[in-house]
C-alpha cells in the first residue's frame, strides 16, 4: 500500500506521539504537524481506511500492528538517512533531518538497501547499529 508522503508523515507522527504520551489524540497530532484538526481528521480517516490505526469516534487514535510496523520502517528509513548525512557527508543534524524527512518518502526500498549495506560497512557494525 502507498501512503503518500503525507499518509506517512501522520503515520510517523502517531507512533511517536505514542511513545511520548501513550495515547495520541488528534488534537496533539495538530499540534506537533501543525496542521487543522480537520486536516488531522482526513488523514486519519484515510489511515483507518488503509488499515493502520484505528479510532472510535473522536476517541483516542491506536496504531494497528500494519500501521505500527509501517511507522516504525518509516523511522528506520529516516534515521538511516539522517545517519548517512551526517556521518558520511558531514551535514549538519538540522539539515540532515529536514533532508532526511524529504528524503525518506521517495527512496526506492533497493536505494534504502544499498544505503543500509553502505552505512553498516562505513560504520562497521550491524543493522541494529543504523
Amino acid at each position: 500500500m502507498i501512503l503518500g508522503q503525507s499518509g506517512e508523515d501522520y503515520l510517523e507522527t502517531v507512533l511517536e506521539l505514542e511513545q511520548i504520551h501513550g495515547v495520541v489524540r488528534s488534537i496533539d497530532i495538530a499540534k506537533k504537524l501543525n496542521v487543522s484538526r480537520p486536516s488531522v481528521n482526513k488523514a486519519i480517516n484515510n489511515l483507518k481506511d488503509a488499515g493502520m490505526v484505528t479510532q472510535q469516534s473522536y476517541g483516542d487514535i491506536r496504531l494497528t500492528d500494519l500501521g505500527r510496523k509501517t511507522a516504525k520502517d518509516i523511522i528506520y528509513r529516516h534515521t538511516l538517512i539522517k545517519k548517512f548525512l551526517t556521518h558520511v557527508l558531514g551535514l549538519s543534524p538540522q539539515i540532515a533531518e529536514s533532508d532526511a524527512c524529504k528524503i525518506e518518502h521517495i527512496l526506492s526500498p533497493e536505494t534504502i538497501e544499498k544505503l543500509e549495506e553502505f552505512v553498516i560497512l562505513y560504520k562497521g557494525g550491524s543493522k541494529s547499529d543504523v
